[in-house]
This record gives structure tokens, sequence and C-alpha cells, in this order.
């Protein structure tokens, strides 16, 4: 249940895990953040999270698919981007790999809250959670 005491529904939709689907991706938050009205800022923040985190599951997984959660409530947008991958926890490495690598931070500069739960070799699948307020 939401603040208002009304039941949330999420709005839920699988893309092919591969590079030409980041346009989907980012016109299916487009599409979420207009239909609510958002500010400009507001949707320009979350468009930034969710790429990175639909890159990261691209580039680092060798899922088949991603699926975006949106849920909104009165207060917050929470967008939950899922892979059947395997988090890999690594230090980045300029020299060898350029100038990558800061997709977490960017995620962490740009909205209120993230949360990774990572996938393992017994349990594939990493979700990240991203949460933006909107006061």
């Amino acid at each position: 249940m939401g603040a208002s005491g009304r039941t949330i529904v999420p709005d839920v939709k699988s893309f092919r895990a591969h590079p030409s689907a980041l346009f989907e991706i980012r016109q299916f938050v487009r599409d979420r953040a207009a239909a609510a009205a958002l500010a400009e800022a507001v949707t320009n923040d979350l468009l930034l999270a969710v790429s990175e985190a639909a890159a990261n599951s691209i580039i680092h997984t060798t899922t088949a698919d991603i699926q975006l959660r949106w849920t909104m409530d009165a207060d917050c947008i929470q967008i939950e981007v899922r892979d059947r991958g395997i988090f890999r926890k690594r230090v980045p490495m300029p020299e060898v790999e350029g100038r990558g690598g800061h997709g977490i931070q960017l995620m962490m500069a740009v909205v209120d809250r993230v949360t990774i739960e990572e996938g393992t070799q017994l349990r594939p699948g990493t979700l990240v959670r991203l949460e933006k307020c909107l006061s």
C-alpha cells in the first residue's frame, strides 16, 4: 500500500539483454516519467541511473533478458533492474579497461538510494533497486 492507502501496482517489462535494447529501456522510463508528470531533472536522473544499471547487466553478465519494474507512490519512484546474471565484485582498473567503471558511482550520485542484491553461482540474478524521492 502507498502513503495514500491505495494499493500500488508496479509496471513491469522485460527487454532483451543487448545494447540495442538500451533505447527501448530508456523509452520505458521516459514514458512512465511523462505519465507521472515528473520534472525534467528527475526524469534525466532516472534515465542515467537506469541506463547504467541496464548497461552493467548487458556488458558484465550473460543474461538473456533484463526486467524493469517501475513503482511510484506519492513520495518516491522505485525502479528495479533485474537480470539472471552473477554479480562480480571487482576493482576498476582504468589503466587497463579505459575510462569506464563508474556506473555504480553515477547511480549513487543521481538517485537517493541504490541497493544491489548480488546474483551468485548458486542463486543467479542480480537486482539493482534505484529510488528517487520527489521531495
